[in-house]
């Protein structure tokens, strides 16, 4: 893992100095805070509207109404912040020839790789935390007292969840010289799998059944339908897999 340090210390700094990690921190950070203003103001304006429906408990917001709604967009945006910081990690680069100088250095392909995977990670795992944090802080106050343990299970499957995203969106860039078709490739298989989770066998082997244990262990209903072992274990060796054709496929490729 020759270079492995320097690459990191330049994707945090080209990070921090294109605004990346403060835009996409800003954006979890308003997502965060509000999701649960907007679920307990829910009921008043559905009232003031005269929209209330007693049956579909319009009137009767709470903290699994925040969760449901805060699970749902922090994987579906985290996989779009993942997959759009991750499309051109590498594929911009080579394009430039920025790659092939880098390389040209004592560094490795594989620690060129993998530094590029833990500076998406840092930001993502950054961006998540603080989202769930802004929520945790909101829901506190506007609801009920929440543990801090159970909201950093959820932070980590969020976390995991984006980190999925990232590394095919990654083996992709390493496999194409063009952003937008790394972006396509992440895009696709966001949608293959969200599709795949409407099959009740198939989502518990998939980074959406993170959502349903992350919200289940902060609503302490973890169940003997949910696994969260199986679930957790298959999104690592997605993540892992997806890795190892990027590194594949990187270290074959013409600079």
């Amino acid at each position: 893992m020759r270079g492995y340090r320097a690459v990191l210390e330049k994707e945090i700094v080209e990070a921090w100095r294109s605004y990346r990690i403060a835009v996409v921190c800003g954006l979890f950070v308003v997502l965060g805070i509000a999701v649960p203003i907007v679920v307990q103001a829910a009921p008043a304006i559905a009232r003031a509207s005269g929209q209330v429906d007693a049956e579909i408990g319009v009137d009767q917001a709470g903290v699994p109404d925040v969760l449901d709604v805060l699970v749902r967009l922090l994987w579906q945006l985290g996989a779009v912040a993942a997959i759009l910081l991750a499309m051109g990690s590498i594929a911009t680069e080579r394009a430039a020839g920025t790659a092939a100088f880098v390389l040209a250095k004592p560094v490795s392909r594989g620690a060129f790789v993998w530094a590029k995977f833990v500076a998406l990670g840092m930001i993502l795992g950054l961006a998540t935390g603080l989202a769930v944090v802004a929520s945790w802080i909101y829901v506190s106050l506007l609801f009920e007292r929440q543990s801090v343990g159970e909201w950093a299970q959820l932070w980590l499957l969020a976390w995991l969840s984006t980190l999925v995203y990232g590394a095919i969106t990654l083996a992709a860039s390493s496999g194409v010289r063009s952003p937008l078709g790394a972006a396509a490739i992440g895009f696709v298989a966001f949608a293959v799998v969200s599709l795949a989770s409407t099959v009740i066998t198939l989502n518990p082997w998939l980074p959406t059944g993170l959502s349903e244990i992350a919200q289940a262990t902060v609503l302490g209903e973890l169940g003997p339908d949910l696994d969260p072992g199986r679930t957790v274990g298959a999104s690592i060796g997605l993540m892992v897999a997806a890795l190892a054709v990027a590194w594949l496929r990187f270290r074959r490729e013409d600079l």
